[in-house]
Parts: structure tokens; sequence; C-alpha cells
């Protein structure tokens, strides 16, 4: 069944933490890092800043813990990264695989709020987690890579 908006009328805008189902259908199914795709020039300072939910993420002391291992997973979207391109498809796989944990549904993960562009759970500046929670599958996926998205 296809639903056309009625002529005049504009949909509602996608909140910035919300995924769409393909959207979140295609990266559930990542079995590596993706990159950017074709066109996308915008460099990882910028997909960081666009991104609030990464913003949030890297401004936090959470990040602490599981840092090392997340760039394993998607590549080093820091300065210490000396390719600039690279530095950006990290940036966007890490931003990609946040809002993913970030829209699993509060069913789910009942330690944690879904959709607030927040990685819930964290303590102890990242170093202890809540079971149940975002932060808990961030963590499993900084150690046991994709797989873990499969799951959700």
């Amino acid at each position: 069944m296809s639903m056309s908006i009625p002529e005049g009328l504009k949909p509602l805008p996608v909140p910035p933490n919300y995924m769409r189902a393909a959207e979140r259908r295609q990266f559930l199914e990542m079995t590596g890092p993706m990159g950017r795709p074709a066109g996308d020039l915008r460099s990882a300072a910028r997909i960081i800043e666009q991104s609030p939910v990464a913003t949030r993420f890297l401004e936090s002391r959470d990040h602490y813990d599981v840092g090392d291992d997340l760039k394993r997973q998607v590549g080093d979207w820091t300065d210490a990264n000396p390719n600039p391109q690279a530095r950006a498809d990290a940036a966007y796989d890490l931003d990609k695989v946040l809002r993913i944990l970030d829209n699993v549904d509060d069913r789910t993960l009942n330690g944690s709020d879904s959709r607030n562009g927040h990685i819930d759970g964290f303590s102890d500046y990242g170093y202890s987690s809540l079971d149940n929670s975002e932060a808990r599958l961030l963590s499993r996926f900084a150690q046991n890579g994709y797989e873990v998205l499969r799951r959700l």
C-alpha cells in the first residue's frame, strides 16, 4: 500500500536521532566498515559535528575505555590518522554504529532510552556499563565487531 502526501503538504522531517527502516536494515547487515557513500565529501570533523550522538559520545569521557577497540572496528577518526579520507570514512562508520545502537528499541535494551541522541548506560567514565544497555552493546561491538549488530 503506497501512501501519497496530499498536495500542498510536506512530510515531517525525520528527527536527527532516528533512522528510517531501510537505512537501519542496510547498516544492520554490515560486515565491516563501509565508508562514506559516493559523493559524500564531508570531513571527519564535519560528520561528527552533524551527528548529535557522535558529538555527545566523543565529548564525554565514556569513550575512554572502548575508544581503541572502536578504532579497530571502524577506523581511526582522530587527527592521529594522517589520511583525511580514511578519517572521514571512519567518522561516518562510527556515526552509523552509534545511531544504530541509539535506535534499538526499549523492549530490547531496557537499560537505555532509545532515540535520545545519547549512548546510555556508561558509568565511571566509561569503565563500567549497565546490563542490557546501549553502552554494554557498544562495548560488545568494540570487542567483537559487526556480527554484534546483526543480532539486534
